[in-house]
């Protein structure tokens, strides 16, 4: 069958698209705006004509769909604004004669099959008095994209406005807050908020944790050439390495592996905030060799 419509239900061998719940206050009005067509560009609506048919001895006015015609909501033809006729209106994908034919949007549908609700809407097009046939749930979808829309940028304007209010200087890219700390480039949402409400200092103390952090790990590339050094020795001396050499070496070796800890401990605080400069890939490159001596250490001393 050419008749593309989503959903058939069968209802006494009779398939009715059917039942979604849509609430309509007066004349609800709506338009495919920019949003709505990048969103839902995937929709059509289907062209409707109120003209004459005959059903079987009968002569009379309808509303007809065209299943071989469905217009892309970015068509021209459907620029301007929308209202709904009804939304009490069925069809069907077969004639039931006496009563409504193949492809009729009426009410009909709906009283003989003793339905409560439909899920398609007349609509008619202000601009040009056309008229369509559209699913009541993308109207339904495209409300609630709209609702969306007005929160989440309400929310956007209360985060900006709070951020400022601390002192910060704000940024937006690609629909989000950011501000700069002295490292960090920090994502501003309402969690942010929440926790700057009930510690102003937050952001300074993360900047704080990042010096800490790097003072640490320039105490460990330090540690790199005498881990070398009791490395080399060893390799060379065996059991002959003195008490003196091996005490240092030990001594070494535990700073170094509580610096280590102290380090991922600050990076796992700091974890998933994008810095401005590229302090962690840039220890990346030093750190494999420093856990390569620590763990070699470790296991020659058996600490």
């Amino acid at each position: 069958m050419k008749f593309e419509l989503s959903t058939f239900k069968t209802v006494a061998s009779c398939s009715i698209l059917m039942l979604t719940n849509l609430s309509l206050s007066g004349q609800t009005k709506f338009s495919f705006d920019d949003q709505t067509l990048k969103k839902f560009y995937y929709q059509k609506l289907f062209p409707v004509e109120y003209k004459q048919i005959t059903d079987g001895s009968v002569t009379r006015n309808a509303y007809m769909i065209s299943d071989d015609n469905q217009i892309p909501i970015s068509s021209d033809e459907l620029k301007g604004s929308f209202i709904v006729i009804s939304d009490k209106m069925g069809i069907n994908d077969k004639d039931v004669p006496g009563h409504f034919l193949k492809n009729e949007l009426c009410e009909e549908v709906i009283k003989y099959y003793e339905l409560d609700k439909t899920n398609v809407l007349l609509v008619e097009n202000e601009n040009t008095k056309k008229l369509y046939m559209m699913y009541a749930d993308f109207l339904k979808s495209m409300n609630e994209a709209k609702e969306k829309l007005q929160k989440d940028n309400a929310e956007l304007k209360m985060i900006d406005g709070f951020m400022q209010s601390m002192g910060y200087k704000t940024s937006q890219i690609d629909g989000a807050i950011y501000v700069k700390t002295k490292y960090y480039r920090i994502l501003c949402n309402l969690s942010t908020v929440d926790v700057l409400q009930k510690d102003k200092e937050y952001l300074k103390k993360i900047d704080g944790c990042f010096e800490q952090r790097e003072a640490i790990r320039k105490q460990i590339i330090a540690t790199i050439p005498k881990f070398d050094h009791y490395v080399r020795l060893y390799r060379l001396q065996r059991n002959r390495m003195s008490k003196t050499d091996i005490s240092s070496w030990t001594a070494l070796t535990k700073s170094a592996n509580l610096l280590n800890k102290k380090e991922v401990d600050l990076t796992d605080k700091l974890w998933g905030l994008l810095e401005l400069q590229n302090a962690t890939e840039n220890y990346h490159k030093s750190s494999s060799e420093f856990i390569d001596y620590l763990s070699a250490s470790t296991g020659v001393l058996g600490i």
